[in-house]
């Protein structure tokens, strides 16, 4: 009797431009020492897969791992920051020490969450959140603010003619901490050997940068140069000690504010 073949493992990405150097090895089809299916969604999305047993590994938003204390997160690389991005904002149409409305894009949590903690400590604002999507128009016709990201984030940028706040860099200018927007959370039925994969498909995009770059722009609709200076300069993907306090930090200060459930640690151990 013929042995069964092993199901392929499924991993979600992200599909933000932001995201892109993280998924290229995977998109590209590296090899690994285990059969596997990658698709991508939006960040909420993702977590709801990993969080629902429908994938074994997601690139999922930080706060995200909060409520999943089965998952652990993969400490070498992730979305980060250490100054402003441009793709992560918070927009007002009131001064923020008055918003009592805030929409929330619904393919984020953990720059709502982020949002929702600064009001509180550095506005004293607790606003009512109500689900949206972009368009940012359509976000705020029914509230003083909206939370947007992405790929519709970059669209705006210093374009709303509204009051901006920077979300990854008003974090870095309150703890002079870096920001980790996403994670690659890992589920305990992982396949041995899905850690060093999940690293190896960003050392393919370093090692194909050149061919990678002008159909991320033209992909996702930013220009050549933009793009460049926003994968290359604006985020950090490789994590360090700096980066993984910066996240453990977001987590307990959110949960000391009552945003998320309490995640003492996250990390893998490889």
């Amino acid at each position: 009797m013929t042995a069964a073949a092993t199901p392929p493992a499924r991993i979600v990405g992200v599909q933000f431009l932001n995201a892109r150097p993280l998924l290229a090895g995977l998109e590209s089809g590296i090899t690994a020492p285990f059969p596997y299916r990658f698709e991508t969604a939006e960040p909420s999305a993702c977590a709801d897969r990993l969080a629902a047993g429908e994938a074994v590994a997601g690139l999922v938003p930080v706060a995200a791992l909060a409520g999943m204390p089965g998952v652990r997160a993969l400490g070498a690389v992730g979305v980060a920051a250490r100054h402003e991005v441009r793709s992560v904002l918070l927009v007002a149409k009131v001064p923020l020490a008055e918003v009592t409305v805030l929409a929330a894009h619904t393919a984020s949590r953990t720059s709502v969450a982020l949002a929702r903690l600064l009001l509180a400590e550095r506005w004293g604002v607790r606003p009512r959140i109500v689900p949206s999507r972009p368009p940012l128009d359509a976000m705020l016709a029914g509230a003083d603010a909206a939370v947007i990201i992405g790929d519709p984030a970059l669209a705006v940028c210093g374009r709303t003619g509204l009051v901006e706040v920077d979300l990854a860099g008003a974090w870095v200018e309150w703890t002079g901490l870096p920001f980790v927007f996403a994670l690659w959370g890992v589920a305990p039925a992982a396949p041995t050997g899905i850690g060093p994969v999940l690293e190896r498909s960003f050392e393919f995009a370093r090692e194909h940068w050149g061919e990678f770059l002008p159909r991320w722009a033209r992909e996702h609709g930013v220009g050549l140069e933009g793009t460049r200076v926003y994968l290359e300069d604006t985020l950090t993907y490789r994590l360090g000690d700096g980066e993984r306090t910066g996240a453990q930090e977001f987590l307990r200060r959110a949960a000391d504010a009552g945003l998320l459930p309490r995640r003492d640690e996250v990390w893998r151990d490889d």
